[in-house]
């Protein structure tokens, strides 16, 4: 199948880069599904995480980090705090801790589903809520994003959906089927043509899985 071998290209190509790559576009797309936003809303909320730069020579592309950032944005006005708010939650991590250079993409927040927490000196204290600057013990509340695994404390991957991941070293940070090198676009793209049994026996992968993509690509178009 031909798109088989144009997705094992892009990920050699996405493997060796080591990094995901988007366009603002891109970065929207993935972070605005089932959410009601707006591209202009996005956009502000992207100034958080990467202010713009006077620099028109410099590239617009977002890396992975920047892009878990703005998703986290996003879960800070999810749960009502206002983007100022979230401004401040951003500076006095920089504060804080002043040798991370992605604060918003560390594993530092947590939630009980309504108030969130950042970690700091051993304990969680709240930023998001009806008790600002009050400490809990963080094994009481859950993080703030159990789907994405950290290493050394640094978002790594993203499981996104079901059967969905995003990881820096595969494809450019592309969406890919779970524990493979296939884009969910190149799934997509022949199921533009075949039914998922066929796709799936051309990938090598469960109709579940096909079907996963579809759904997914359908939140995120």
């Amino acid at each position: 199948m031909t798109a088989k071998k144009h997705a094992d290209s892009e990920v050699a190509t996405g493997a060796a880069m080591g990094a995901g790559i988007y366009s603002f576009p891109q970065a929207a797309q993935i972070v605005e599904r089932n959410r009601d936003v707006s591209r202009a809303q996005i956009r502000r909320w992207m100034t958080v995480v990467k202010p713009p730069t006077q620099d028109k020579n410099t590239s617009a592309t977002i890396g992975f980090l920047d892009l878990i950032g703005l998703e986290m944005v996003c879960r800070f006005r999810d749960r009502g705090a206002s983007l100022q708010r979230v401004r401040r939650v951003l500076d006095g991590m920089r504060e804080r801790f002043p040798d991370i250079q992605h604060p918003l993409a560390h594993e530092s927040f947590y939630t009980d589903g309504h108030s969130v927490w950042i970690e700091f000196q051993g304990h969680a204290e709240e930023i998001v809520g009806n008790r600002k600057g009050q400490w809990a013990i963080t094994s009481a509340i859950k993080t703030f994003a159990e789907e994405i695994q950290f290493v050394d404390e640094r978002a790594a991957s993203w499981d996104i959906a079901e059967w969905i991941e995003i990881n820096p070293r595969i494809c450019f940070g592309a969406p890919v089927v779970a524990g493979t090198r296939i884009p969910v676009r190149s799934i997509v793209a022949s199921l533009a043509e075949d039914p998922p049994e066929e796709v799936a026996r051309g990938f090598n992968l469960s109709v579940t899985r096909v079907k996963a993509c579809a759904e997914f690509a359908r939140h995120t178009a």
